[in-house]
């Protein structure tokens, strides 16, 4: 930023006169300086002090040490709008500020990460990686034993016939990008998760890598381990890591636990190991020994055995588990057992209402929540129904815990039709102390910056700290991404991501349910009017961060007119016209995928706009 280049050396015993000096709250006081408070080597929290001519950046930990560097920077005007060297903002200084210095920062919640989804390259998660590190965020979740599924979505490219597709890659060469992610998470002192779901297929081998038709036959051996559902041992839909196993059968039991135990001795990386069941649901076993406990009593005492002979061993791994689709329901027998504190609940709550944060009592049904039979579940749609069940978990809880939310995944490819997202985000990081969560994991595609990264600002920015208000973020962002156009653009943006208002939809109308048309029509000339200002800043903004940002609103201002179009002529009954404007919007943005590669995951988009499409189509 200065374009000088300083001297760097190690420390031993004093510093020099001048010194910028860069360490953890150890390094410093070996030097003599107690400059932080807060923070523990698992605990973050960094300071920036100056001290006489001195300026020293630490952290609580080697990672929260760099965070402390990254920190300066944004003192000193740095912004990071997207991931990769094409999202930073790096302005010229003449100078490097080092005097009246004087901050401490402790992050909110320990738990400040986001899990794979969508169509990704391992390029893609490694520039992603390095992103969070910039904005403070502490750990990435690796779904199933490889990424080779969420790899292959791209390289395929069965959503865009229009491009070229690449070979997809094999285990192997999955694994091998899966080692180098892992690898940049460790150089930043990250914190590493794995797995998830394929466990039940897998401990009886299965292969279970993705949510994909299983073709190879079983055997007899595996048949006889399988749940029994309506009659029948067999995978369930067809798909292997959406069945569970016959847990009342002991070798099916053991089977679990030991291949979940030697996965975590085998793999000293993973910091945090998911274990879950199914991704189905209502498919547990209904053979008489299984039905004498519930879906999540069989469950918590798998977690038991698991935790309880991996703290056996001495190993440090943690095991998390979660409540989710079968597991909605507390246990009603069984408790978790959290002796070696290596265990973390996880709350899943995919079936949610987005329009309105999850602590609002006022997103309720009408219907009282109550117990559902065996394979009779219905999960809840409102957020009133799924606080009470978290309610009903922690009564039986001892674990550390935190959230693990969608707003980045469908929700992303609903775009505008989503309602105020970067709201409803905002105010549930803010409810998790009161939720009684210690963080959050967003479970995303990690191309969602589109047609701004200000809802990433928040995700991170308010996980570092809750008190951070959603104004000053938006602010930075925008005068950061446009200059003096910031005000306008956000004006533009807060027109667009209220044309679903959440504040007057508690009957939970979805956007085409909740249509108006004169609110359509007014949007849609408010868009197109627009789009002369956007683009003279396109033509007007200089730094390739600035232009680019430009360009990604002048797109997506084109994208939300074909959408709009489609609504207005669905709205005056002219459905084959309302179908190609949908059809538009679609190859519009198959056509345009790579310009918008880095920021806007198509997959997501274009399959929500096909699920419109269908709508539309059935009226």
């Amino acid at each position: 930023m200065t374009g000088i280049r300083h001297t760097v050396e190690t420390a031993e015993s004093s510093l020099p006169e001048g010194a910028i000096c860069l360490g953890t709250k150890e390094d410093i006081e070996k030097l003599g300086f107690k400059v932080l408070k807060f923070g523990t080597e698992s605990e973050d929290a960094i300071a920036l002090k100056t001290l006489g001519d001195k300026l020293l950046i630490v952290g609580s930990n080697p990672r929260s040490a760099l965070f402390a560097a990254y920190r300066y920077l944004e003192l000193l005007g740095a912004n990071w709008l997207w991931p990769g060297e094409d999202g930073e903002i790096l302005p010229k200084i003449d100078n490097a500020k080092v005097d009246s210095l004087d901050l401490e920062e402790r992050a909110s919640y320990a738990h400040r990460g986001v899990c794979i989804e969508g169509a990704v390259t391992p390029e893609v998660v490694v520039e992603f990686v390095d992103w969070m590190a910039k904005k403070r965020m502490n750990e990435f979740f690796l779904q199933f034993k490889t990424s080779r599924f969420f790899y292959n979505r791209y390289y395929a490219r069965r959503y865009n016939p229009s491009a070229k597709s690449s070979p997809e890659i094999t285990v192997d060469e999955s694994l091998k990008s899966d080692a180098k992610v892992i690898e940049e998470l460790k150089k930043r002192g990250m914190i590493v998760e794995r797995v998830g779901h394929g466990w039940t297929c897998e401990a009886i081998g299965i292969e279970g890598l993705g949510w994909e038709v299983e073709k190879k036959p079983i055997s007899e051996d595996q048949r006889a381990l399988l749940a029994l559902v309506k009659g029948r041992r067999e995978l369930f839909g067809g798909i292997a890591v959406n069945t569970e196993l016959c847990y009342s059968n002991a070798k099916a039991f053991e089977s679990l636990v030991n291949h979940v135990v030697q996965y975590a001795i085998d793999h000293p990386e993973v910091d945090m190991l998911h274990f879950w069941l199914s991704d189905g649901m209502n498919n547990h076993c209904e053979c008489e020994s299984c039905k004498k406990l519930s879906p999540s009593d069989w469950y918590v005492k798998l977690v038991n055995a698991v935790s309880s002979r991996l703290g056996e061993v001495g190993c440090k791994t943690k095991v998390v588990f979660l409540c989710y689709a079968n597991t909605l329901w507390a246990p009603e027998k069984e408790k978790v057992d959290d002796h070696y504190k290596n265990t973390v609940f996880m709350f899943a709550p995919i079936s949610r209402c987005y329009f309105h944060p999850l602590g609002d009592e006022r997103c309720s049904s009408p219907e009282p929540l109550k117990p559902m039979p065996r394979n009779e579940i219905v999960p809840p749609r409102t957020n009133r129904e799924f606080v009470q069940l978290l309610k009903g978990w922690q009564k039986i809880l001892q674990s550390d815990s935190f959230l693990f939310d969608y707003h980045f995944w469908s929700r992303f490819g609903l775009d505008f039709l989503g309602g105020d997202i970067e709201k409803v985000l905002w105010n549930d990081l803010r409810d998790l102390n009161k939720l009684g969560f210690n963080g959050f994991l967003s479970c995303q595609t990690l191309r969602s910056f589109y047609p701004t990264g200000i809802p990433m600002a928040i995700l991170a920015e308010t996980l570092w700290n809750n008190c951070t208000s959603i104004e000053k973020i938006r602010e930075r962002y925008l005068k950061a991404a446009f200059g003096k156009d910031a005000p306008f653009i956000s004006g533009y943006l807060e027109k667009i991501y209220s044309f679903v208002d959440s504040e007057k939809n508690y009957s939970h109308l979805d956007a085409i349910k909740g249509l108006v048309s004169n609110k359509v029509q007014e949007l849609l000339e408010f868009v197109k009017e627009s789009r002369p200002r956007l683009e003279r800043m396109a033509r007007d903004l200089k730094g390739n961060a600035c232009e680019k940002s430009a360009f990604y609103l002048l797109h997506h201002n084109e994208y939300v007119s074909l959408v709009l179009e489609a609504f207005a002529y669905y709205l005056k009954g002219e459905r084959e016209k309302a179908l190609k404007s949908i059809d538009n919007a679609i190859n519009f943005l198959l056509s345009t995928e790579e310009d918008i590669f880095k920021v806007a995951d198509v997959y997501i988009m274009s399959n929500e706009l096909n699920e419109l499409s269908s709508r539309i189509r059935l009226g």
